[in-house]
């Protein structure tokens, strides 16, 4: 442990000058560094007795007998305040978009609950304040994942000793989807394109690139890559929901649909779609126009996020893999592009279950009484027979292969084997 005072000095034209006032330095364990605090007195006995009340307040706090300075400061200073602060860097670290949507649901639970200051927080008073809500399983859960974000943050920055509330349950949405979607079939979308008018290359886009709608409509001209060699469309940070760039290759039958709408000339600033992008309402209308049914027989329905689903199952049909299909969409969870982004009943499944191989081919009657009589023994035999049969066919195989591929194995020798083991040609 450390502990001493001392004026500090400091360099005045080549001499050296110390100030009137005291100085102290301590440390609380064996081999920390020591830290240093001004005590603002010319006078050394009561700088020492200064600095052992702080000493011995930094023990208290180090054994949890009283609270930290930081911790003392954020219990006076109101809810709101801290929020504000929560917000800024929230806005730092990822989008003024997600800010605003999580610091909202956290105010909303502030004014829901009464609570001003952190004393205010308690489980059983947010217990008593979710079970009030009336939304969906979703939304009260969104609501509990930004107030714990909120609240964890504070005790990650010493304003909070711990979370009131990390013994509360998450709320479970498992089974609990209010509005499942489907994804359209290939004749909705060709009908929905057939009457959609100035709206089709939109949907077009929306289908053929997984965006979301927020972010398809705020592209610009110059996030489309339609000159390269492989064209494509990347994202800005500010208009995704995860506040990240996410390059999207683009099919080449949308690339003619951009190339044919895009005017000569345009400003690259341009927005792509410089009328308003379709709204909800104007969809709606589209659908009745198609003879799309909004509502299915088990409950889906139809809407902007059912082209970025369609995308996705699109995708399954045609052998997009997993991992290709989780970045294109922008998903961090892979179980979420398998699980609620491929329409599992609009897969062609019919296809996938003929690969399996039939085994309820009749059997003659003649071998399943001789099965019956000879019992295991027999069977035994039947399959050592099988076995063996596949073994020579095996062999004559490699045999035929062999005698095909002598002579160019025989140009390939090497007078060191160790070297021609580390070639890659000659594992081909």
């Amino acid at each position: 442990m450390i502990e001493y005072v001392f004026k500090p000095s400091r360099k005045v034209k080549g001499k050296t000058v110390k100030a009137r006032l005291f100085s102290g330095a301590y440390s609380l364990a064996r081999g920390q560094r020591a830290k240093r605090v001004a005590l603002h007195t010319p006078s050394r006995k009561v700088a020492e007795k200064m600095l052992r009340e702080i000493i011995i307040k930094a023990q208290m706090e180090r054994e949890g007998m009283v609270l930290p300075r930081e911790q003392v400061e954020a219990a006076h200073e109101p809810l709101t305040a801290l929020l504000a602060q929560y917000r800024s860097d929230l806005v730092a670290r990822t989008s003024a978009r997600n800010a605003d949507e999580s610091t909202a649901r956290v105010d909303a639970i502030f004014n829901g609950t009464g609570w001003r200051f952190l004393i205010d927080i308690t489980a059983a008073s947010w217990v008593a304040f979710r079970s009030s809500l009336t939304q969906s399983a979703k939304t009260r859960r969104d609501y509990q994942t930004s107030l714990m974000a909120f609240i964890n943050w504070l005790v990650r920055h010493d304003r909070l000793g711990r979370n009131p509330l990390d013994r509360v349950d998450q709320i479970s949405i498992k089974g609990k989807q209010v509005r499942p979607i489907r994804s359209f079939t290939d004749e909705e979308i060709r009908r929905l394109l057939a009457v959609s008018g100035p709206r089709r290359l939109a949907y077009l886009l929306l289908l053929y690139t997984g965006l979301r709608r927020g972010s398809a409509r705020k592209l610009a001209l110059c996030d489309l890559h339609l000159e390269a060699h492989r064209p494509y469309l990347l994202t800005r940070a500010s208009t995704m929901k995860d506040a990240e760039k996410l390059p999207i290759p683009l099919h080449a039958g949308l690339v003619s649909e951009l190339k044919a709408a895009i005017p000569a000339g345009a400003s690259a600033d341009r927005l792509l779609f410089v009328r308003s992008f379709p709204k909800g309402a104007t969809l709606r209308l589209d659908f009745v126009r198609a003879g799309i049914p909004r509502k299915d027989g088990q409950g889906r329905v139809v809407h902007f996020q059912a082209f970025r689903k369609t995308f996705q199952t699109l995708g399954v049909r045609s052998g997009v893999n997993q991992r290709s299909a989780q970045a294109l969409l922008g998903h961090s969870d892979p179980s979420l592009t398998a699980n609620v982004y491929t329409d599992v009943a609009a897969l062609e499944l019919h296809d996938e279950v003929a690969k399996l191989p039939w085994l309820g081919a009749a059997v003659p009657e003649d071998d399943v009484a001789g099965d019956a009589q000879n019992g295991p023994k027999q069977a035994q035999n039947r399959h050592f027979r099988d076995v063996l049969n596949q073994l020579i066919q095996l062999a004559q195989n490699v045999v035929t292969t062999g005698d095909a591929q002598e002579k160019e194995w025989c140009g390939r020798r090497e007078s060191n084997p160790g070297h021609l083991l580390g070639r890659k040609e000659f594992y081909l």
